[in-house]
């Protein structure tokens, strides 16, 4: 259809280019990308990138940074050097913080900006790295959040989430039981600590980590490690220890500190991807100590099952109700799978503690099978010089510690703690198991968060991160009967503790650790 204009015979008169109309969405663009230095058309690329990756095989490092505030210089040489090495795709997600005393410049009197550093790799979008884990680059939390992860344990449904804050924290929510539990973490941050010097801004400047997430994407699947950087900017991942340009490698980590093994029941892609595998985290990092949770799992008479007939039939049939061989063959696979040079570490640990409540507990005339087994346990306590009164109170031998003393081909390697006992690794406490807290009441990592010290815990199966606390998963199967039925949390995580003296947790997903 002709306009007015041209039926009219008048020249149509194009307006000048500055005076054209603009859309919403590009006034939008345009207001974003002066204001906040988050280039719209940076996501874009970066969004494009993800897609194009998504089946394949791809590696993302995400971190986090904080408006008007300054990026942490050597943190940030590191973290590209890193990049560049690892052929990996860095993610900067914006956080906002609103501080009307920003110790940096007058320029934060107008908050919404980000360190230009940051913004070619600035994501504030929602993008799925596979079907099973997503970033939510679009939510900006608030830096001085206690828990930042409360409340979002259902933003990205059914899919793992990464989320971008300074302090460092990791769950994993309960999913059914057929299903591997959903992880929630934190990132970390590459901006400088930036707070108002109140308690809340006192607490995130204390708990402001410098670090990142790492992502390494196979198809479906996806294995997270955490990034922790020292005060100079460096930091190690695995084997090796990035310094600004520098690269320095090591041949072994300090310890491996596992999830509970429960020998009886542990998984066989579990013990592959841990010990006997080309390239099992044992033989990868080649740990000096390995510490070990629930190592003996006490199902021949688990007093959670006492007075249930039908379980021990099904146990005496399968030949499963001899506490001596099940011990023995725990026993077995600790020798086995013990490289030549490394030690045990052997936790106090509940599960451990069921052969001593089986014998107090038991009446052997009524359990011919174990009858012999049981008297000669019964004796080694009571004749141990461990079984005791002192100023304390009463002390028993630990049955676990006596006969893994005599029966261990490896016992010259080990060390069995008790419960007094403390015992640390490059600084880390590790000889909590996590089954009891303060004052006897339960344990969890909320408690231990509050002791002071850095600790690594065992016993829920649950991995997670919360301030000083880390917890290990398991090592058994995941769907073991008493958790049939039920939504579970439950993941093979294992802890591996650096050089450096930093933690990260390692997953072992289909029987894989790593990419």
């Amino acid at each position: 259809m002709r306009g007015v204009a041209e039926e009219s015979g008048e020249v149509a008169q194009e307006e000048p280019e500055d005076q054209v109309k603009k859309t919403d969405a590009e006034i939008l663009y345009l207001e974003v990308a002066a204001l906040t230095g988050i280039d719209p058309q940076t996501a874009d690329v970066l969004e494009e990138r993800i897609e194009r990756a998504r089946g394949g095989r791809a590696t993302y490092v995400i971190t986090a940074a904080q408006n008007a505030t300054p990026v942490f210089a050597a943190g940030w040489k590191t973290l590209l050097a890193y990049c560049l090495h690892n052929s990996a795709q860095l993610l900067v997600i914006p956080h906002r913080y609103k501080n009307p005393t920003s110790v940096w410049s007058a320029k934060a009197q107008s908050h919404d900006w980000w360190a230009k550093e940051t913004r070619p790799y600035l994501f504030n979008r929602r993008v799925e790295l596979n079907k099973h884990l997503v970033v939510l680059g679009d939510v900006m939390t608030q830096p001085t959040a206690k828990r930042p992860l409360e409340g979002f344990e259902t933003i990205s449904a059914a899919k793992s989430a990464i989320i971008g804050h300074p302090k460092l924290e990791l769950l994993t929510i309960p999913t059914p039981g057929t299903r591997l539990p959903k992880i929630m973490t934190t990132t970390g941050a590459i901006t400088k600590k930036n707070y108002i010097p109140s308690r809340a801004g006192k607490e995130g400047e204390f708990h402001h980590t410098f670090g990142a997430a790492v992502a390494e994407v196979v198809g479906d699947r996806f294995y997270l490690r955490q990034i922790n950087m020292r005060r100079d900017g460096s930091f190690c991942d695995l084997l090796t220890e990035y310094d600004g340009d520098t690269r320095r490698t090591y041949r072994r980590v300090p310890a491996l500190v596992m999830g509970d093994t429960h020998v009886e029941v542990i998984d066989p892609q579990v013990v592959k991807a841990t010990f006997t595998d080309d390239n099992s985290m044992v033989k990868v990092l080649r740990p000096e100590q390995l510490v070990w949770h629930d190592t003996f799992d006490g199902a021949a008479k688990n007093h959670h099952e006492r007075g249930r007939p039908f379980h021990a039939y099904a146990r005496y049939k399968a030949g499963k109700a001899n506490v001596e061989a099940e011990l023995n063959r725990c026993f077995a696979l600790i020798d086995k799978v013990t490289p030549a040079a490394t030690k045990n570490v052997f936790v106090a640990s509940n599960h451990n503690d069921f052969l001593r409540e089986w014998v107090e507990n038991t009446d052997p005339r009524r359990d011919p099978e174990n009858c012999v087994f049981w008297a000669e346990t019964y004796l080694a306590i009571v004749r141990s010089k461990n079984t005791a009164w002192t100023t304390a109170g009463a002390t028993v031998e630990d049955p676990f510690a006596h006969w893994g003393r005599k029966r261990l081909r490896t016992a010259a390697q080990a060390v069995f703690l008790d419960r007094s006992q403390t015992y640390r690794i490059q600084g880390i406490e590790v000889s909590f198991h996590g089954d009891r807290g303060s004052g006897g009441n339960p344990g969890s990592r909320s408690v231990y968060d509050k002791i002071g010290s850095k600790t690594i815990l065992g016993h829920t199966h649950a991995p997670g991160i919360q301030g000083g606390a880390y917890q290990v998963g398991t090592s058994s199967r995941l769907n073991l009967t008493y958790t049939v039925g039920q939504p579970s949390a439950w993941l093979h995580t294992h802890c591996v503790i650096y050089p450096n003296g930093k933690r990260c947790l390692l997953n072992v997903i289909e029987g894989k650790w790593r990419a």
